[in-house]
């Protein structure tokens, strides 16, 4: 670039008289201008800088008075910028992510999955030996030699579960109950809500034989009784060992006299804790 220097006439020839052009300083030596300062040079590119205009004509300018070039990027916004293909996007393939393909590629290395024997359709229509009434969760089918129908699954390792009746009983009266539970369990412990004399049986006829005998006397072997607990008030009576207990007849009910020894009327709650033993 040309650089319109200053008259010299009359200026000192030491190099101190100097001239500032584009940040880049030049100092007289009586017989020429050369670049002066510390370590200045005309490839000095800290001399240098560039604006960047907003996009419109593109253009490209220098100023050698500010060292500065001026850039206009061109104004792109009419091209194409994304592009999509409707015939693709109409296409099932369109949906089929990098997971599917790995899932489609696992289950392709098993094998011939038609040669397997799996089941595609039960016609329920043709299933006329299947009696199906009030199905229970964990219930399975069984075959009762005529038909299948539902029934519980069979018995393997149960958790404990609890059962409880609650009766209206006046000071120092028994009550007879009957409580909902499996036809033969392993009782772990008896809980009363107040105090109370409690004795469970295998079935009636025990309980009405053993209705005459006093809490202080024991009860003969073989006599039906299967437990009995006496508590001072609203306490968890242990039975330890667990004893098994069981309905006489197979059903599910466990027979049970409950006196109350409270002081007053009361609604006494009994909840007995078991593991079932048989479906």
């Amino acid at each position: 670039m040309a650089i319109n220097f200053p008259d010299t006439t009359g200026q000192a020839t030491d190099g101190s008289y100097t001239y500032t052009v584009a940040g880049l300083v030049y100092s007289w030596d009586g017989t020429s201008w050369s670049a002066a300062g510390a370590g200045a040079s005309a490839t000095n590119r800290s001399l240098f800088s560039v604006t960047q205009n907003s996009a419109g004509t593109a253009a490209l300018s220098y100023s050698d008075l500010t060292g500065v070039f001026s850039y206009t990027p061109p104004d792109l916004s009419g091209y194409l910028t994304a592009e999509t293909d409707p015939v693709f996007a109409a296409s099932g393939a369109n949906g089929i992510t990098l997971a599917d393909r790995a899932n489609w590629s696992t289950a392709y290395g098993w094998g011939d999955h038609s040669t397997q024997g799996y089941l595609s359709s039960v016609a329920l229509t043709t299933a006329t030996d299947v009696t199906i009434t009030l199905p229970q969760i964990e219930q399975v089918l069984k075959y009762n030699g005529s038909f299948w129908v539902n029934a519980n699954a069979p018995l393997g390792l149960a958790s404990r579960t609890t059962a409880q009746v609650t009766q209206s009983i006046a000071n120092g009266a028994a009550s007879n109950v009957s409580i909902t539970t499996p036809k033969s369990y392993a009782l772990l412990k008896i809980e009363t809500s107040h105090a109370a004399w409690v004795t469970l049986y295998s079935d009636t006829t025990s309980r009405t034989a053993d209705s005459s005998r006093s809490e202080t006397t024991d009860p003969v072997p073989g006599s039906g009784v299967l437990a009995e607990v006496i508590t001072g008030g609203a306490a968890t009576q242990l039975i330890t060992p667990g004893t098994i207990c069981f309905n006489s007849s197979a059903s599910n009910t466990t027979y049970a006299k409950i006196v109350n020894k409270s002081g007053s009327t009361a609604n006494v709650t009994v909840t007995l804790t078991y593991v079932q033993l048989e479906a």
